[in-house]
């Protein structure tokens, strides 16, 4: 092992021995609740854990007493259970004898006086090449333990960030997208539902980008959970580092798909040379020497990359590369030019293009692949953030995994009790995990695209749904009855299972089954939604009927809820609720400006209760106003407490109607903003929703003037519900106009849609997107003059200020199409 390496290894065992102090008191903490306040079995299941903890720590950082003092407290404690026995008289005693060992042994080890083994040698790189430029995602509470992990796939030639908590994971995936996730749930505290984490952050990836829980959880139980919420595979710590290193090694090389590279070049000398090279480096390459067969070659081979000649017959490189972008399919298609010609004006005429890159013959052979492989890399890190921002799939009624959890989590929001509700149906197969280790990758995505055709075969067009990983989907069916539920459920699972499957050219039978979860607001969130829907689908596992559907029984289907719904009517603002604010995404500049304001009211676990839940419960007189004064001064001292956007962030709020008939809250707003010391016009923006404007617009207009009056904006909201804003935009001088989700994302009126951003346009009213669809719209919307777009799905709401655009496809998309401002 090379002397700097084993010094950093050293360095970073002397960073955890200091860290045992601060781990002993947490034993301390654990061992006196649970004698002085409560003794349960969550509190000795936090201790066993702590333990395994431990027991990895002590065999990473080589402290071989520390692992053994350990594990026999873990062993204790594992023994016990499994006898079924209680921890009182001798058990107790002996328990508290095994804490104080441990105690000892870890206050010896921080001393530097326990022993220690030698370290693990680490791989030398060169024995992995595959990993050189690889970028791991490390996700685990333990800082030592991850930093230890780092330096160990640092050496084997990986680059690894490291994140200590899923959602600083889940920010940095709407910038990369990287070759692996390695994760750790961190059972000790969240339990088997810190898998909901896994299927946001799928949400946000492309189906081949591999995860793997690492986890000292050996049970079948935390496995299988963990295959179905979609990672690739389960390791149980303490790990075995270089075992690590080839396991990574594997799954990454399994997930990596060949890129397809179309050639177009009347030259076939040259094609030849080309195509020679870019094999070499591990690519599928497609010769053509008809330019004017291009694009219908292109149809079908579907090419990740095209290269082209700048000057053919019948048709010019610049010419084709016009048709290839005109195709949606190709939208975001990157471009090479390769020509002899060294005319600048030309270089600049195929730059504005949005080419990926223009190499001038003769080139090297290293600059062709490493031209090739950066705009490759570009592309599919624009094709993912644009993704993220787009809602359909390819199948029918299918929808994107994260626009899937909006709706679910709006229908957790907004569904009333009764005799109807809507439902989650969970989908998968029995024994899933003996099929995967049977099954290679490919063959397991190809039985997947089946299970997901016959799935989009049966889905009806009021219900929606998503896959979650490999043979496992998820549909979200609207309000009906129970027995209505079990009925369609029992459909789809025919339909799944009536056929066998097709791999290889052989016959596979699978036996699909189902767990249904009523929906209603005491699940609270979409991750408890899911959490219901899967223990259904288990308890579908058990049954004592081989030839049942799968369905949970109907007695199981009543929507009747674990707690009775929170009570709202108590709420103390200062308490009880806080601000998130959504930013607003302008494509045309990295650096965030403007954010919506958005209440929230901190739920029992935790979790953020979205205003859509409470608000309508905050029925006492005045409530509504006390409201919105309060959420306007925080808002307001937010930013101005924020060196970043003091001064120049801009802020929307929306108000309601109580709110709306008091002429006075303007003058509060006018207070505040002078209290505050923000400088520049229009810092807050006040949002009016389109109908109310119409059916009060008298009212509206004097609320503009008052607005005005103060350097404050005015944004109408749901624009385009209606014809008559069309008439009504020059009295109310309006500064922003938000569009109603049904021009931009149903496409319900594209000549109202047309005609109102025109008019918008011509009037400087800047024009806010939402819930855009797909690529094709955001491109029109685009070119139509749109400059603003907001959604979760575009980039999420947090509790401070992001004001770096985390998609960054901005310039990327502009240059990408060839757009410009000025179109």
């Amino acid at each position: 092992m090379p002397q700097e390496f084993r010094n950093q290894l050293e360095r970073l065992r002397q960073q955890f021995a200091a860290s045992l102090p601060e781990r002993a008191r947490r034993l301390e903490e654990i061992w006196s609740h649970l004698r002085h306040l409560n003794w349960s079995e969550q509190g000795i299941a936090t201790l066993q854990q702590f333990a395994h903890k431990l027991i990895e720590a002590g065999t990473s950082f080589g402290f071989p007493e520390l692992r053994h003092a350990a594990q026999q407290l873990e062993n204790f404690i594992t023994d016990l259970n499994e006898l079924g026995r209680s921890f009182g008289g001798l058990e107790y005693a002996q328990l508290e004898d095994h804490i104080k060992h441990l105690s000892q042994i870890m206050a010896a080890t921080a001393n530097g006086t326990a022993r220690q083994d030698t370290l693990t040698q680490a791989i030398a790189p060169n024995n992995y090449p595959e990993a050189q430029g690889k970028t791991i995602f490390l996700v685990d509470p333990d800082q030592v333990l991850a930093a230890l992990c780092t330096a160990y796939l640092r050496k084997a030639g990986f680059a690894v960030e490291y994140f200590d908590n899923p959602q600083s994971c889940m920010q940095r995936l709407y910038l990369d997208s990287p070759a692996a996730i390695l994760i750790d749930p961190d059972f000790e505290h969240s339990g088997l539902q810190a898998l909901g984490s896994l299927h946001q952050i799928k949400a946000l990836l492309t189906q081949d980008t591999p995860i793997i829980l690492m986890s000292g959880r050996t049970d079948v139980n935390a496995k299988l959970r963990s295959l179905r919420a979609g990672s690739s595979d389960y390791l149980i710590k303490p790990l075995d580092f270089n075992f690590l290193v080839e396991k990574l090694v594997q799954i990454i090389t399994q997930h990596t798909k060949t890129r397809r590279v179309m050639i177009v070049d009347d030259d076939p000398a040259m094609t030849s040379l080309q195509a020679e090279i870019l094999r070499y480096a591990g690519m599928e390459v497609l010769c053509l020497n008809q330019p004017l067969h291009s694009l219908q070659r292109a149809a079908k081979f579907k090419p990740d990359l095209v290269i082209l000649d700048m000057h053919m017959p019948d048709i010019n490189g610049m010419e084709l590369a016009v048709l290839l972008r005109q195709d949606p399919e190709f939208l975001l298609l990157p471009i090479i030019f390769v020509t002899a010609d060294t005319d600048t004006n030309l270089h600049k005429s195929i730059k504005a293009l949005g080419v990926n890159a223009l190499l001038t013959k003769p080139f090297e052979v290293t600059e062709l692949i490493s031209v090739c492989e950066q705009a490759l890399a570009d592309t599919s890190a624009l094709k993912n953030r644009v993704a993220r921002v787009t809602r359909h799939t390819q199948q029918p009624q299918q929808i994107n995994r994260s626009y899937f959890f909006a709706a679910l989590e709006d229908e957790l929001h907004h569904n009333s009790l009764g005799n109807q509700n809507s439902a989650l149906y969970y989908f998968s197969i029995d024994k899933l995990d003996e099929l995967t280790h049977q099954l290679g990758q490919v063959e397991l995505n190809d039985l997947h695209d089946q299970f997901c055709r016959r799935l989009s075969e049966t889905v009806g067009s009021d219900e929606q749904w998503t896959d979650l990983s490999n043979l496992v989907a998820c549909v979200l069916a609207g309000k009906r009855s129970a027995e209505f539920h079990r009925q369609r459920g029992e459909q789809f699972t025919k339909h799944l299972s009536s056929q066998p499957y097709s791999l290889k050219g052989k016959s596979l039978s699978l036996q699909i089954k189902l767990g249904i979860a009523p929906l209603g607001a005491a699940l609270g969130t979409a991750n408890n939604a899911l959490l219901h829907a899967e223990q259904a689908f288990e308890a579908s596992l058990s049954g004592v009927n081989p030839d049942s559907s799968g369905a949970t029984p109907l007695n199981d289907l009543q929507p009747g809820c674990d707690k009775p719904p929170p009570d709202f009517s108590h709420i103390v603002f200062s308490r009880d609720l806080t601000l998130a604010f959504q930013p607003i995404i302008s494509l045309e500049d990295a650096q965030i400006e403007h954010f919506s304001v958005l209440t929230r009211l901190r739920g029992e676990d935790g979790e953020p209760i979205p205003a859509g839940q409470f608000l309508n419960r905050l029925t006492q007189p005045g409530r509504r106003l006390e409201l919105d004064r309060w959420v306007l001064q925080q808002a307001v001292s937010a930013i101005a407490e924020n060196s970043d956007t003091r001064e120049q962030a801009t802020l929307f709020i929306h108000l309601a109607e109580e709110t709306l008939q008091q002429s006075s809250f303007f003058s509060f707003a006018a207070n505040v903003l002078r209290s505050s010391r923000l400088r520049g016009e229009e810092r807050l923006v006040f949002m009016l929703e389109e109908n109310w404007i119409l059916n009060h617009f008298h009212q509206a207009s004097e609320i503009a003037k008052a607005l005005r009056d103060i350097h404050c904006g005015i944004c109408v909201t749901r624009a385009g519900e209606n014809e008559q804003i069309l008439t009504l935009m020059d009295d109310l001088a309006l500064n922003y106009m938000r569009l109603s989700p049904k021009l931009t994302s149903e496409g319900a009126n594209p000549k109202l849609l047309e005609g109102l951003i025109a008019a918008a346009t011509k009037r400087h009213i800047k024009v806010i997107a939402t819930q855009i669809e797909n690529s094709h719209n955001l491109s029109s919307l685009w070119m139509q003059g749109v400059r603003l777009f907001e959604g979760f799905f575009i980039q999420p709401p947090d509790t401070g200020f992001h004001l770096q655009n985390d998609i960054i496809f901005a310039k990327e998309f502009v240059q990408g199409n060839g757009f410009s401002s000025s179109q």
